[in-house]
């Protein structure tokens, strides 16, 4: 019984996200573990719950009559559980973060500053840096990165994807070619970032067919912003989030370069120390941030089927 009720968060998350990894990573477990557990529920209900395969997950009637009760399962846990760490945030109100100074721009922060207007008494520093520095040299309480996390000695939750695409200035494209392969692009010019790796992964929204490229830019920068203005000027191939070039597609500054092959997403993530209280307002922002990005339809697009 009580393990029946553990399995129905789990099913419920990963019917919320669409996606067993994903799913997994917003309730700190490994995909083997949910998994798991969504297969002893099955086990023990006898029956489907999802259709499976390698690309996506759907939901068997049976799933669909389920999730309801399962949603209240979820729901009343994750309510009870920021009641409590909301009641009891430590007295000092106090807090460092960190962001991709490409946050500037878009729904972050607007979430962010809803989250300020929840603990008006808050004292909050922002560094607005798109390279990842050390957060426990520089006293950060939290950091919000974009790439999957590589210390493993802090803690990590994943939050939202990041779509993009690759793009230019139909000047650019005029001067130097349009490519009609995903392997042109390697030969062309490139604005890098510094803290990226100079590659890209691209899948044929037909066939889904997947190609890595490699190349080597001819300016690298350590802001996506600044890449994508030296694009705008005809400097060159930029991946920008595709929030960031909505309006300038619509006028036509800016055009998709090879627009049948979609570029891969980026994770984003909240990281922080390993020693952070559990009830610190730390917490709070993290569960607000997760919470916002995975319950509204906003500009950054939320991929659902990626296991």
């Amino acid at each position: 019984m009580i393990e029946d009720i553990r399995y129905l968060i789990v099913f419920a998350k990963i019917a919320e996200i669409g996606s067993i990894s994903k799913g997994a990573k917003a309730i700190g477990l490994s995909s083997a573990t949910a998994s798991q557990h969504l297969t002893k529920l099955e086990k023990n209900l006898g029956c489907a719950l999802f259709y499976r395969n390698t690309r996506k997950i759907t939901l068997t009637h049976d799933g669909e009559k389920l999730l309801e009760t399962a949603k209240f399962i979820l729901e009343t846990y994750e309510q009870g559980i920021n009641d409590l760490r909301k009641s009891s945030i430590i007295g000092n109100k106090k807090l460092n973060i960190s962001i991709p100074a490409i946050f500037i721009h878009g729904e972050f922060m607007n979430h962010i500053t809803d989250f300020i207007k929840d603990f008006p008494d808050l004292i909050l520093n922002i560094t607005c840096d798109d390279e990842k520095n050390d957060i426990v040299f520089e006293n950060i309480d939290v950091a919000f990165r974009i790439g999957e996390p590589l210390d493993s000695s802090l803690k990590a939750k994943y939050l939202f994807d990041l779509p993009r695409s690759i793009v230019a200035t139909k000047n650019f494209l005029k001067i130097y070619g349009e490519p009609k392969i995903p392997y042109d692009l390697e030969a062309m010019k490139w604005i890098g970032l510094s803290m990226r790796p100079h590659s890209r992964i691209l899948k044929n929204n037909e066939n889904g067919e997947e190609i890595k490229i490699s190349y080597n830019p001819n300016i690298c920068v350590n802001n996506v912003e600044a890449s994508y203005q030296l694009a705008k000027l005809d400097a060159g191939l930029a991946a920008p989030p595709d929030y960031l070039i909505q309006n300038d597609i619509v006028k036509g500054d800016i055009v998709k370069v090879l627009p049948q092959w979609e570029l891969q997403p980026l994770n984003v993530y909240a990281i922080w120390p390993a020693n952070l209280p559990i009830n610190s307002i730390a917490y709070s922002l993290i569960n607000k941030i997760y919470s916002s990005f995975n319950s509204e339809n906003i500009k950054y697009h939320i991929y659902r089927n990626e296991d």
